[in-house]
């Protein structure tokens, strides 16, 4: 059953023993001292110099003004606990303080439980793995497995599990022994617990009209113009909420759309094949020129150590060079060339050699030197030509992560593109809809392994293997945002994005985004915001986020009022005992994933032929509400004490009836909640999502918003045909690549290569050379029109 009478909370341990202890030691350190600690701030503008004004990234949209019963098996249990808020109220100005609260702000739930004990910061089905991957890693078979895990019952809150994170500060490694400036970096601890503020007078989001020109006489940015950028970033806050009326302004409709999201019906043209770019993150490791622009970047990060043991590990096989951009570039132009809008190739800029001292410094940009120079469809960026404008002021960057956050910068015609590394090749020939399609959104994989940070994350989890440090940070801030659950790790291969999506994502959380735009390496500040899990995710929570939007503050609130009395409460009760009266929305809902093939070819759109074992559809309604059983659901836990009562309210309003409150309660407070409420009210009809939406008539404008949003936000889970292997030596790569793929004609929509190699002998590493050429070459023999 969701919610209970008496949230549980851990006991607070009492230091009444020791008060006399304390008191004697303080007046002994004020009589020796005179000042203890006060002193250090007694110049007021050196302790504490608060911000007048701290405006908001260039990227953060300006918040606008919005806009008897039939119980059935209802049940109407009049009690409802009171959840810890995440989010605490509006601050106009933000202000730096010296010494910042640092004790941790618990995320509780009702889905996730009492906090208590130690352990680590996340929940995961997997946590015992030191690898997310094996040597060689088939993406499993995992129908009804979405993006999000929950309980498959109403159960108790505490039988989900989760624990906590461990106890003790985040220290940044400041052991970089040859500086070259300043490097000290804030305590993470003291970040992360600062309070987020939701400024109603942020910046619009920015625009890049054109694309940055190229010079080879820019110059990087100064060290002064990066610790500007990293002191706004610290007064920026965590969490923004982006109005769905500022979301969709970018969302056109052509008339098919209400039809199709109100009944699953479509009737309406011949659909045009989308367009779709593809990017690339590539970097050539071995150029000398690029290596001695690092160096002092290497020098002075926080991650440098006295014996340089970090400067000779962190690039052997990040940046090692085995041609693979040749080789994917080939399979896209085989296997996907006929949807393909551009190819945007982003790279490095560095420092040409002088040719004396009395010369210019001029600086170039990375080009893989079999690249044809007069291709318009192939664009080779500088990060110099795509980063925003503050984000820009921290370049160069050697972080993926910090480039992969700023994809949606990039200039195009067309809004949606697939972001590849170039150790990803196309096995098998695309259709467009493998990645995208008009009807049914971008296609998402996920594994089995999921996170879910209830408390800020530690050090011991910065320490944590590969990706698993930033899933768990990010899982932290979406907890925060959305409400506490279970969210899965997107797989390791190309992703369907929106560039539109991916901004608002990114942006929505100012300072975490922008603490990740200044990071030069990957783990400089311990945490990072991970582009691919908060897009993912983002998409699917605002999806169902504009469903609950649309039922609750339109649909429900028929006059418009902001209160839900007791006509309208009559209604919401009405719809709840009519899907409950319906056989199991499992049996009497019609399930979408199975017709996809069906309705795109009457769209006239090409079907999948890759990832066409589709688990689940945005059609369906939220995947968080797949093989959820709602029987046990509770009116009063759910929506508000005294909801199914006439008499709560017929004296005077009650604030728990105001649609602002339900709003966040069945969005945030107790997601399953939200997720029941979904489910009930659409086994109103057999398919659609019609019962959710306004009515068509007398809220045409509002129902306009909610159709835009539910087509910016739609989506496809897949179980995607892909393989991945971590190629460690020359012997291995031959058994898993040579053999099955040359000699036994193995097929697979999509291949990742990851460099594991950790041998640095020349001999070994010219054979496994060898045997990479060999594989390519076998199965990508014809040379791409992109090649010289």
């Amino acid at each position: 059953m969701i919610g209970r009478s008496n949230v549980l909370y851990r006991s607070r341990r009492s230091f009444r023993r020791y008060i006399w202890a304390l008191i004697i030691f303080f007046v002994f350190c004020f009589w020796n001292s005179g000042t203890v600690t006060w002193s250090k701030w007694a110049n007021s503008e050196a302790g504490l110099k608060p911000l007048t004004s701290n405006p908001l990234p260039e990227t953060v949209e300006a918040i606008i003004e919005a806009e008897s019963p039939r119980a059935g098996r209802i049940n109407v249990r009049h009690s409802h606990p009171n959840p810890e808020r995440i989010l605490n109220a509006e601050v106009p100005h933000l202000a730096l303080s010296p010494r910042p609260d640092t004790r941790p702000r618990n995320i509780h739930s009702h889905d996730a439980g009492p906090l208590g004990g130690s352990g680590s910061a996340l929940t995961t089905d997997e946590d015992a793995e030191t690898h997310d991957l094996d040597d060689i890693e088939k993406i499993e078979e995992h129908r009804n497995q979405g993006g999000v895990e929950h309980a498959s019952k109403l159960k108790h809150p505490d039988d989900d599990d989760a624990t906590e994170s461990e106890s003790g500060d985040i220290v940044s490694n400041e052991n970089a022994q040859i500086p070259i400036m300043d490097t000290k970096v804030k305590d993470d601890a003291e970040d992360l617990a600062q309070p987020q503020n939701i400024n109603k007078n942020q910046p619009p989001l920015e625009t890049l009209e054109t694309q940055t020109p190229w010079s080879e006489h820019y110059d990087f940015p100064s060290w002064d113009q990066c610790e500007e950028l990293k002191e706004k970033a610290e007064g920026l806050p965590d969490l923004y909420h982006v109005p769905f009326e500022v979301s969709v302004k970018d969302v056109v409709l052509q008339g098919w759309e209400d039809e199709w999201i109100s009944k699953a019906r479509y009737s309406g043209p011949k659909l045009d094949e989308p367009r779709i770019d593809f990017v690339y993150t590539w970097v050539n490791g071995s150029q000398q020129e690029l290596a001695d622009t690092m160096k002092p970047y290497e020098l002075n990060s926080s991650l440098n150590d006295a014996d340089g043991v970090w400067i000779e590990s962190h690039g052997s096989n990040r940046y090692r060079e085995w041609d693979e951009l040749r080789y994917s570039m080939r399979s896209v132009e085989k296997y996907a060339g006929h949807f393909t809008n551009r190819i945007q190739i982003l790279v490095n800029a560095f420092k040409n050699a002088k040719k004396d001292d009395s010369s210019p410094t001029t600086y170039g940009k990375q080009w893989p030197h079999w690249l044809r120079s007069d291709m318009e469809k192939v664009q080779v960026l500088s990060q110099e030509e795509f980063f925003g404008p503050e984000e820009r002021k921290c370049l160069p960057s050697f972080d993926s992560l910090t480039i992969e956050n700023q994809l949606y910068n990039t200039k195009s015609e067309v809004d949606r593109l697939f972001a590849l590394s170039d150790d990803m090749i196309l096995g098998k020939p695309h259709s467009a809809s493998d990645i995208y399609s008009p009807l049914f959104g971008p296609t998402l994989g996920f594994k089995t392994n999921a996170y879910n940070t209830l408390q800020p994350p530690t050090e011991k989890d910065a320490e944590r293997f590969g990706e698993k440090p930033f899933l768990i940070y990010t899982s932290w801030l979406l907890n925060r945002r959305f409400g506490a659950r279970k969210r899965k790790g997107q797989v390791h291969f190309g992703h369907s994005l929106s560039r539109s999506i991916a901004r608002e994502a990114i942006t929505s959380f100012p300072r975490p985004a922008l603490r990740s735009a200044y990071q030069r390496f990957r783990g400089e500040n311990g945490f990072q915001l991970y582009s691919w899990y908060i897009i993912f995710h983002y998409t699917m929570e605002r999806h169902r986020e504009a469903l609950l939007w649309s039922y609750i503050m339109m649909r429900s609130d028929t006059n418009n009022d902001g209160y839900l009395d007791w006509d309208e409460r009559q209604n919401v009760i009405n719809d709840l005992a009519e899907g409950l009266s319906n056989e199991t929305p499992e049996i009497y809902r019609r399930r979408i994933y199975y017709h996809v093939q069906d309705y795109l070819e009457q769209a006239g759109l090409k079907p999948p032929v890759v990832n066409n074992d589709i688990l689940w559809t945005s059609l369906d309604g939220p995947i968080m509400t797949k093989d959820l059983d709602c029987d046990a659901f509770d009116m009063e836990d759910c929506l508000a004490p005294g909801f199914s009562i006439s008499s709560s309210d017929a004296e005077a309003r009650s604030p728990v009836f105001s649609t602002a409150t339900i709003f966040d309660r069945v969005t945030r407070e107790s997601p399953r909640c939200g997720d029941c409420l979904v489910k009930l009210v659409l086994n109103r009809q057999r398919a659609g999502l019609e019962p959710l939406l306004p009515h068509p008539a007398q809220k045409a404008k509002q129902r306009e918003t909610v159709i835009k949003a539910l087509i910016k936000f739609q989506y496809t889970i897949v179980n995607p045909d892909a393989m991945f292997y971590m190629i460690t030596d020359a012997e291995q790569a031959e058994h898993v690549l040579l053999r099955p793929y040359l000699k036994q004609s193995k097929k697979a929509g999509q291949i990742c290569l990851n460099d594991d190699v950790v041998t640095s002998n020349k001999q070994e590493l010219e054979q496994l050379r060898k045997v990479m050429s060999e594989f390519f070459n076998g199965i990508l023999p014809d040379i791409s029109s992109y090649e010289i």
